[in-house]
């Protein structure tokens, strides 16, 4: 089986012939490679070199877009700072007042910014894999890009005291995102990674109110559009577990926040899953053999239905044979 065979068959709860590595790996790639992570993150060239890279030495199973969170919100016209070794901030966010909204203008994802840079780099990974590999685009759910675009400590203290206009701002944001990621499938991605990391800091009614519904707009548009789709929380996700299993995602990630046992008596045994070893204490901080106990025991507590990840990004600093580990992992079960 080819990654994007085995991929698919996993996903769809068929036999592989191993089970398949998606971990998230991001500053990693850049030095990897030997270049600067600003460049990683403004030039597709140097993204797509970096996961070729990645496939070339590790043998991972998909090519990924995801390099930072504020593609959207830089094209929306909000400044970035850049840096060597780690991604851009957004200290000086664009909606200073609630009001700013109604003067925002959605970005046009070939309107030659990050966005498009991000389209250029699935193009580009068309052309280098073909069909032999999963082409992984990405886009911020509602509540992160909210966030990106009003601050984190503005728009969650407005879900409370504002909360019109949290709704509405995350209403403008989930057709943004539509946009983007059928840009990105038209470019040849077929599986679309959201990240929604601010949906961890809120609470499971929130959540299943107000968040839920628009992740959901934005997994069925990927599905008509005719892409997989990947669910990214960053933190705890405890007690929206039963919401989270209503989205249809094909690949939920689980953060070392909560066990993999926990989330699957949560979700069901239908969900596909991924995660959730610390990236830090077990991964970077970790030794070879314990990776792949760690590993072995979260396989253990999530069943067939599950493909090989940390809980968020592995870390650049992780030692060259702990991230073989993880590999050989894969590479030594089904």
């Amino acid at each position: 089986m080819n990654s994007l065979e085995r991929t698919w068959a996993r996903l769809d709860g068929k036999p592989v012939d191993r089970m398949p590595a998606l971990p998230i790996f991001m500053i990693y790639t850049g030095n990897l490679i030997g270049r600067r992570y600003d460049d990683y993150c403004r030039d597709h060239r140097v993204l797509v070199e970096g996961n070729l890279a990645l496939v070339e030495r590790y043998g991972i199973d998909l090519v990924s877009c995801c390099c930072q969170p504020f593609s959207e919100a830089a094209d929306c016209g909000a400044e970035l700072e850049y840096y060597d070794n780690q991604p851009p901030a957004c200290s000086n966010h664009l909606l200073k007042e609630p009001s700013d909204l109604l003067k925002l203008e959605r970005p046009d994802p070939h309107g030659g910014g990050l966005m498009t840079e991000r389209i250029k780099a699935v193009e580009l990974f068309a052309k280098e894999v073909g069909d032999s590999i999963p082409i992984q685009g990405w886009v911020e759910g509602p509540l992160a890009q909210a966030a990106d675009l009003r601050g984190i400590n503005e728009i969650m203290l407005e879900t409370i005291a504002d909360p019109q206009f949290a709704r509405d701002l995350m209403d403008w944001v989930t057709e943004m995102e539509i946009e983007f990621a059928q840009a990105q499938i038209a470019a040849g991605a077929n599986l679309i990674g959201i990240g929604d990391a601010a949906a961890s800091l809120v609470s499971p009614a929130y959540y299943a109110e107000e968040v839920a519904p628009r992740e959901k707009k934005i997994v069925d548009a990927i599905h008509e559009a005719g892409a997989r789709v990947r669910l990214h929380i960053c933190g705890s996700i405890q007690g929206k577990y039963e919401t989270i299993a209503g989205l249809g995602v094909d690949l939920l990630d689980i953060d070392y926040l909560q066990s993999v046992a926990e989330v699957r008596a949560g979700v069901g045994p239908d969900q596909c899953l991924s995660g959730n070893l610390d990236p830090v204490r077990n991964i970077m901080n970790s030794e070879p053999d314990q990776i792949k106990a760690d590993f072995a025991r979260a396989h253990e507590e999530a069943g067939e239905n599950f493909i090989l990840a940390a809980g968020c990004e592995v870390p650049p600093e992780t030692p060259e044979e702990n991230v073989v580990a993880m590999f050989e992992y894969a590479r030594s079960t089904t």
